[in-house]
């Protein structure tokens, strides 16, 4: 981008240098994060039809997921040689087998008798594929091994018989594949993603969660709330920190790939600064801005209560049901007195503030809250990573860095394990399957026992049935308060084109972008 093009949009490149510059670990912060990569201002108008028309979704069906790379499973799914794994998308089924110590394959999930699906649901250590309608089978290389009354086919040449294959690629211990056999290779659709986790490779990671959900919204619908923290300060206010402003991110895109860094809020006034409230038992919230406190009354009823003492009743569906306040803000509701999580780790508040004390201490006096929230991390990474805790730069570690590599995968970086998958549910555009992995650093010690299975939600499930989680449960049903409705909105709307933000929407833009390369318009 040249300089004057740069100059035309704001960016938080010069806030977030300020940022590396304070940390405490300067010298150890990573090339990668001080690269640079806004795009040019919009304007951005991306066709509501790309979202609610089937035509295009039968447009991705064919030049989008028939020709791209698409992360389909990862290594821990295969413990074993002979382990196998389905993979699914639109109308098309692969199945993803371990041949070897080191080798995987992917084929297309079909017989070539009658067409059954060869797998619908995992296998373990199996040392051939066959089909459960006739019994025809194959070895895991593919080949033809046994056909039940083979004279009764004339003319069956068993070398024409493989099992047709699909390209695979390997990328920190996730199997990709890609159906278009004239592909480039994976490593040129992945590019230099892997300068960002020079701490952490996913090559030191195991899966230490796996849920998925079904959603009733579009796939885009979906994967694009979590491309973004433009949404926060409506969606998630429990967790601002640092100041009230929604410039609280870096956004850069690359070659396939774009990239957020939220630290908080790089440029803002402070945080109003409210009285504590009781700490009686009761669940009660404070909103960070205006300061109206959230209580929960049990029976799914929270009771709204501004500065100025004006109250409302609500449900945690922040539906009125008295009270002179009559609106209140649905996602605070639902936090506060929707579904709960049943199990969830609870921070022991006199151990979080001995840490704080002792990372202060060790930081002395004039240190900021990210280098101390940092340093309590490090102490805290010291019983899995002991010999690297200590040289982790801060912003690896108070950060929130999240990716997307196109299509729709979204690993998160440095020591956060999140990672999100987004497809259409089947065959239909307006569902889509949404799950969350949590890849987890592998103890330098090399002791781990990773998830294998899926823990499936349906439609109707809510997120606190995935106690795994934690309390990204909670935060994922305040996201649920806005995507089918936002899906609903996109179908009512007298507009044709969305409109998105030139920074702070810049992954989406990004995105779209690529889309329009892959897929194009009606």
């Amino acid at each position: 981008m040249s300089p004057a093009a740069r100059a035309a949009v704001k960016t938080m490149d010069d806030a977030f240098e300020a940022i590396l510059k304070a940390d405490t670990n300067a010298d150890n912060i990573i090339p990668a994060f001080r690269r640079n990569a806004p795009l040019q201002p919009g304007p951005a108008l991306v066709p509501v039809k790309r979202y609610t028309s089937r035509a295009y979704h039968e447009r991705e069906k064919e030049r989008l997921w028939s020709r791209v790379w698409q992360m389909a499973a990862h290594e821990d799914d295969f413990p074993n040689v002979g382990d196998v794994v389905p993979y699914d998308i639109v109308d098309k089924s692969f199945v993803i087998v371990r041949v070897a110590d080191d080798e995987y394959k992917a084929y297309y999930n079909a017989c070539l008798h009658r067409g059954r699906k060869l797998r619908e649901s995992r296998g373990k250590s199996l040392t051939e594929l066959r089909c459960p309608f006739h019994g025809w089978t194959w070895n895991l290389d593919g080949s033809l091994k046994v056909v039940p009354c083979a004279h009764d086919y004339n003319g069956l040449n068993k070398e024409d018989e493989a099992l047709p294959e699909v390209q695979v690629g390997r990328w920190g211990r996730f199997i990709f594949i890609n159906p278009d056999p004239e592909a480039a290779p994976l490593e040129d659709h992945v590019g230099d993603l892997a300068s960002n986790f020079e701490f952490l490779p996913f090559e030191r990671r195991y899966k230490s969660a796996h849920v998925a959900k079904v959603i009733r919204a579009n796939w885009k619908v979906v994967q694009e709330a979590f491309m973004e923290s433009y949404h926060v300060l409506m969606t998630h206010p429990q967790i601002l920190t640092g100041g009230a402003n929604d410039l609280c991110t870096k956004y850069d895109a690359f070659q396939n790939y774009s990239r957020a860094i939220r630290c908080g809020a790089l440029e803002a006034d402070p945080m109003p600064d409210w009285d504590d409230l009781p700490q009686d038992g009761i669940s009660r919230l404070r909103h960070p801005l205006t300061g109206w406190i959230y209580e929960d009354q049990g029976d799914g009823k929270v009771k709204v209560t501004t500065p100025r003492g004006d109250s409302g009743l609500f449900t945690a569906f922040a539906e009125w049901i008295e009270g002179d306040l009559k609106d209140a803000n649905p996602h605070l509701c639902l936090w506060v007195s929707g579904e709960q999580l049943k199990e969830v780790r609870r921070v022991n508040p006199a151990e979080n503030a001995d840490l704080m004390v002792k990372a202060a201490e060790k930081l002395g006096e004039g240190a900021s809250a990210m280098a101390i929230n940092a340093e309590m991390q490090r102490q805290a990474l010291k019983a899995i990573l002991p010999e690297m805790a200590e040289s982790i730069p801060d912003v690896e570690l108070f950060s929130s860095i999240f990716f997307t590599l196109f299509p729709n995968w979204h690993p998160w970086g440095s020591f956060n394990p999140i990672n999100y998958r987004f497809r259409p549910n089947g065959d239909n555009h307006e569902e889509c399957i949404m799950e969350c992995m949590y890849l987890t650093p592998i103890p330098e010690d090399g002791n781990y026992e990773p998830v294998r299975e899926i823990h499936w939600l349906g439609a109707d499930d809510d997120w606190t049935e995935a106690p795994e989680l934690g309390m990204l449960a909670m935060i994922f049903n305040q996201d649920m308060r806005n995507l089918p409705y936002v899906y609903d909105g996109m179908k009512a709307t007298a507009r044709e084109h969305l409109r998105f933000a030139d920074y702070n929407e810049l992954k989406l833009r990004h995105w779209h972008q690529l889309y329009g390369e892959w897929v194009g318009d009606e």
